[in-house]
Protein backbone atom coordinates (compact mmCIF):
# COMPACT_ATOMS: atom_id res chain seq x y z
CA UNK A 1 0.00 0.00 0.00
CA UNK A 2 2.65 2.19 0.80
CA UNK A 3 4.79 1.59 -2.22
CA UNK A 4 1.43 2.51 -4.53
CA UNK A 5 0.98 5.49 -2.38
CA UNK A 6 4.69 6.59 -3.09
CA UNK A 7 4.72 5.56 -6.39
CA UNK A 8 1.26 7.59 -7.15
CA UNK A 9 2.75 11.17 -5.38
CA UNK A 10 5.77 10.56 -7.67
CA UNK A 11 2.88 9.95 -10.88
CA UNK A 12 1.46 13.81 -9.70
CA UNK A 13 5.27 15.02 -9.45
CA UNK A 14 5.52 15.41 -5.99
CA UNK A 15 9.00 13.81 -5.69
CA UNK A 16 9.89 15.37 -2.20
CA UNK A 17 6.63 13.40 -0.37
CA UNK A 18 7.66 10.58 -1.63
CA UNK A 19 11.12 10.56 -0.87
CA UNK A 20 10.04 11.64 2.50
CA UNK A 21 7.45 8.86 2.46
CA UNK A 22 9.60 6.47 1.55
CA UNK A 23 12.20 7.27 4.23
CA UNK A 24 9.39 7.42 6.81
CA UNK A 25 8.31 4.15 5.74
CA UNK A 26 11.29 2.30 5.78
CA UNK A 27 11.69 3.26 9.96
CA UNK A 28 10.96 0.36 12.49
CA UNK A 29 7.98 2.42 14.44
CA UNK A 30 6.18 3.85 11.24
CA UNK A 31 3.43 1.58 12.02
CA UNK A 32 2.85 3.51 15.07
CA UNK A 33 3.00 6.75 13.61
CA UNK A 34 0.45 9.42 13.63
CA UNK A 35 -1.17 9.43 10.69
CA UNK A 36 -1.71 13.08 11.05
CA UNK A 37 2.19 13.53 12.07
CA UNK A 38 3.08 11.28 8.95
CA UNK A 39 1.24 13.74 6.57
CA UNK A 40 1.96 16.71 8.11
CA UNK A 41 6.27 15.73 7.71
CA UNK A 42 5.88 14.74 3.41
CA UNK A 43 3.92 17.82 2.87
CA UNK A 44 6.38 19.78 4.90
CA UNK A 45 9.47 18.22 2.69
CA UNK A 46 7.32 19.27 -0.26
CA UNK A 47 6.51 22.69 0.57
CA UNK A 48 10.40 23.47 1.50
CA UNK A 49 11.75 21.51 -1.75
CA UNK A 50 9.99 23.71 -3.38
CA UNK A 51 10.62 27.06 -2.04
CA UNK A 52 14.13 25.71 -2.53
CA UNK A 53 13.82 25.22 -6.36
CA UNK A 54 11.80 28.78 -6.72
CA UNK A 55 14.80 30.83 -4.97
CA UNK A 56 17.64 28.87 -7.01
CA UNK A 57 15.20 29.21 -10.05
CA UNK A 58 15.30 33.29 -8.97
CA UNK A 59 18.54 33.32 -8.09
CA UNK A 60 19.42 32.15 -11.89
CA UNK A 61 17.22 34.32 -13.78
CA UNK A 62 18.61 37.43 -11.38
CA UNK A 63 21.94 37.41 -13.26
CA UNK A 64 23.97 38.74 -9.84
CA UNK A 65 27.60 39.14 -10.50
CA UNK A 66 28.58 37.82 -6.55
CA UNK A 67 26.49 35.28 -5.56
CA UNK A 68 28.64 35.35 -2.24
CA UNK A 69 27.19 38.97 -1.19
CA UNK A 70 25.21 38.98 2.04
CA UNK A 71 23.61 42.11 3.74
CA UNK A 72 24.56 39.53 7.14
CA UNK A 73 28.69 40.06 5.95
CA UNK A 74 28.50 44.02 5.37
CA UNK A 75 31.66 45.71 6.51
CA UNK A 76 30.78 48.38 9.55
CA UNK A 77 33.97 49.91 9.68
CA UNK A 78 33.44 53.36 11.16
CA UNK A 79 35.13 55.28 8.18
CA UNK A 80 32.23 53.60 5.82
CA UNK A 81 29.60 55.21 7.78
CA UNK A 82 27.20 52.81 6.97
CA UNK A 83 23.42 52.79 9.18
CA UNK A 84 22.89 49.19 10.37
CA UNK A 85 19.75 50.42 11.49
CA UNK A 86 19.14 50.86 8.05
CA UNK A 87 20.50 48.17 6.52
CA UNK A 88 18.70 45.78 9.01
CA UNK A 89 15.37 47.72 7.90
CA UNK A 90 16.52 46.85 4.41
CA UNK A 91 16.77 43.25 5.16
CA UNK A 92 13.39 42.59 5.88
CA UNK A 93 12.57 43.70 2.00
CA UNK A 94 9.78 45.89 3.09
CA UNK A 95 10.79 48.98 0.73
CA UNK A 96 10.08 46.17 -2.34
CA UNK A 97 6.47 45.94 -0.98
CA UNK A 98 6.00 49.45 -1.14
CA UNK A 99 7.58 49.99 -4.45
CA UNK A 100 10.21 51.89 -3.03
CA UNK A 101 14.01 53.09 -4.78
CA UNK A 102 17.29 52.55 -3.22
CA UNK A 103 20.22 54.82 -4.54
CA UNK A 104 23.65 53.32 -3.60
CA UNK A 105 26.33 55.64 -3.96
CA UNK A 106 30.40 55.75 -3.80
CA UNK A 107 33.65 55.63 -5.21
CA UNK A 108 35.11 53.33 -7.14
CA UNK A 109 35.87 49.75 -5.01
CA UNK A 110 33.78 51.00 -2.20
CA UNK A 111 31.39 47.99 -2.37
CA UNK A 112 28.61 49.25 -4.25
CA UNK A 113 28.18 46.42 -6.18
CA UNK A 114 28.86 43.85 -3.24
CA UNK A 115 26.06 45.86 -1.78
CA UNK A 116 23.64 45.60 -4.66
CA UNK A 117 24.25 41.62 -5.09
CA UNK A 118 23.42 41.15 -1.29
CA UNK A 119 20.38 43.38 -1.60
CA UNK A 120 19.09 41.09 -4.47
CA UNK A 121 20.18 37.78 -3.32
CA UNK A 122 18.07 38.87 0.03
CA UNK A 123 15.48 39.63 -2.24
CA UNK A 124 15.25 36.38 -4.51
CA UNK A 125 15.67 34.35 -0.98
CA UNK A 126 12.40 35.75 0.20
CA UNK A 127 10.80 35.34 -3.12
CA UNK A 128 11.16 38.06 -5.11
CA UNK A 129 11.77 38.16 -8.94
CA UNK A 130 15.24 40.50 -9.82
CA UNK A 131 17.46 41.02 -12.40
CA UNK A 132 20.79 42.78 -11.93
CA UNK A 133 22.47 44.40 -15.16
CA UNK A 134 25.38 46.84 -15.94
CA UNK A 135 24.12 50.05 -17.44
CA UNK A 136 25.65 49.67 -20.56
CA UNK A 137 23.70 46.40 -20.58
CA UNK A 138 20.39 47.83 -19.89
CA UNK A 139 20.93 50.23 -22.66
CA UNK A 140 21.98 47.69 -25.54
CA UNK A 141 19.40 45.83 -24.66
CA UNK A 142 16.42 48.36 -25.29
CA UNK A 143 18.37 49.36 -28.57
CA UNK A 144 18.50 45.80 -29.38
CA UNK A 145 15.03 45.84 -28.98
CA UNK A 146 13.98 48.74 -30.10
CA UNK A 147 15.40 48.26 -33.39
CA UNK A 148 13.63 44.62 -33.29
CA UNK A 149 10.40 46.13 -32.79
CA UNK A 150 10.13 44.38 -29.52
CA UNK A 151 10.63 46.99 -26.63
CA UNK A 152 7.30 47.02 -25.60
CA UNK A 153 7.97 43.19 -24.97
CA UNK A 154 10.94 44.14 -22.87
CA UNK A 155 9.95 46.66 -21.21
CA UNK A 156 6.96 44.33 -19.89
CA UNK A 157 9.43 42.10 -19.02
CA UNK A 158 11.22 44.75 -16.71
CA UNK A 159 7.40 45.70 -15.21
CA UNK A 160 7.02 41.97 -13.62
CA UNK A 161 10.32 42.02 -12.26
CA UNK A 162 9.77 42.56 -8.37
CA UNK A 163 13.52 44.29 -7.77
CA UNK A 164 15.65 46.00 -11.22
CA UNK A 165 19.27 46.91 -9.73
CA UNK A 166 21.26 48.82 -12.21
CA UNK A 167 24.93 48.65 -11.53
CA UNK A 168 27.64 51.55 -12.89
CA UNK A 169 24.60 53.61 -13.55
CA UNK A 170 25.19 57.12 -15.28
CA UNK A 171 29.22 56.46 -15.41
CA UNK A 172 29.13 58.35 -18.46
CA UNK A 173 26.97 61.01 -20.38
CA UNK A 174 23.85 59.63 -22.78
CA UNK A 175 22.26 60.01 -25.92
CA UNK A 176 19.25 61.20 -26.53
CA UNK A 177 17.66 57.87 -27.72
CA UNK A 178 19.09 56.00 -24.34
CA UNK A 179 17.60 59.11 -22.64
CA UNK A 180 14.04 58.22 -23.71
CA UNK A 181 14.62 54.26 -23.47
CA UNK A 182 15.30 54.90 -19.82
CA UNK A 183 12.35 57.29 -19.43
CA UNK A 184 10.40 54.53 -20.43
CA UNK A 185 11.93 51.78 -17.60
CA UNK A 186 11.40 54.60 -15.21
CA UNK A 187 7.91 55.18 -16.06
CA UNK A 188 7.06 51.72 -15.88
CA UNK A 189 8.96 50.75 -12.82
CA UNK A 190 7.12 53.82 -11.25
CA UNK A 191 4.37 52.24 -11.23
CA UNK A 192 4.82 50.42 -7.47
CA UNK A 193 8.42 49.05 -8.70
CA UNK A 194 11.55 49.02 -6.82
CA UNK A 195 14.59 49.90 -8.45
CA UNK A 196 18.15 50.01 -7.55
CA UNK A 197 21.02 52.09 -8.71
CA UNK A 198 24.40 51.50 -8.11
CA UNK A 199 26.81 54.65 -9.41
CA UNK A 200 29.51 56.44 -8.54
CA UNK A 201 28.10 60.13 -9.35
CA UNK A 202 25.73 62.00 -7.06
CA UNK A 203 21.94 62.43 -8.39
CA UNK A 204 23.45 65.92 -8.55
CA UNK A 205 25.49 64.95 -11.47
CA UNK A 206 22.94 62.61 -13.06
CA UNK A 207 20.58 66.00 -14.79
CA UNK A 208 23.52 66.80 -17.02
CA UNK A 209 24.68 63.10 -17.90
CA UNK A 210 20.84 62.59 -19.15
CA UNK A 211 20.75 65.91 -21.02
CA UNK A 212 20.31 68.37 -18.71
CA UNK A 213 15.89 68.95 -20.27
CA UNK A 214 12.58 67.66 -19.49
CA UNK A 215 13.49 64.14 -19.88
CA UNK A 216 15.90 64.30 -17.18
CA UNK A 217 13.46 66.00 -15.15
CA UNK A 218 10.70 63.56 -15.05
CA UNK A 219 13.69 60.66 -14.67
CA UNK A 220 15.03 62.25 -11.81
CA UNK A 221 11.38 62.73 -10.45
CA UNK A 222 10.82 58.89 -10.70
CA UNK A 223 14.16 57.89 -9.27
CA UNK A 224 14.84 59.98 -6.66
CA UNK A 225 11.39 60.83 -5.43
CA UNK A 226 10.73 57.85 -2.75
CA UNK A 227 14.31 56.32 -2.54
CA UNK A 228 16.59 55.50 0.06
CA UNK A 229 20.01 56.73 -0.04
CA UNK A 230 23.26 54.70 0.44
CA UNK A 231 26.34 56.91 0.73
CA UNK A 232 29.39 54.29 1.22
CA UNK A 233 32.63 56.35 1.90
CA UNK A 234 35.80 55.19 3.40
CA UNK A 235 38.94 53.48 1.77
CA UNK A 236 38.81 50.95 -1.28
CA UNK A 237 37.16 47.46 0.27
CA UNK A 238 38.63 45.87 -2.57
CA UNK A 239 42.63 46.63 -1.63
CA UNK A 240 41.45 45.55 2.04
CA UNK A 241 39.98 42.15 0.84
CA UNK A 242 37.44 41.72 3.11
CA UNK A 243 33.77 41.80 3.29
CA UNK A 244 32.22 44.75 1.29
Amino acid sequence: MIKDSIKQLQEMRLPSMAAELEVLSSQKDFSKEDPAEILEKIISAEYYAEKNNTIQRHLKQAHLTDSTARLQNINYDPSRKINRRQVEQLITNDYIGSGHNILILGATGCGKSFFGNALGINACEAGYRVIFTRMVELLNSLSVARAEGNISKLLKKFYRIDLLIIDDFLLTDTTSAEQKDLMEIFEYRGRGKSTILCSQCAPEEWHTKLGSGYVADAILDRVTNNAYSIILEGDSQRKKNTNL
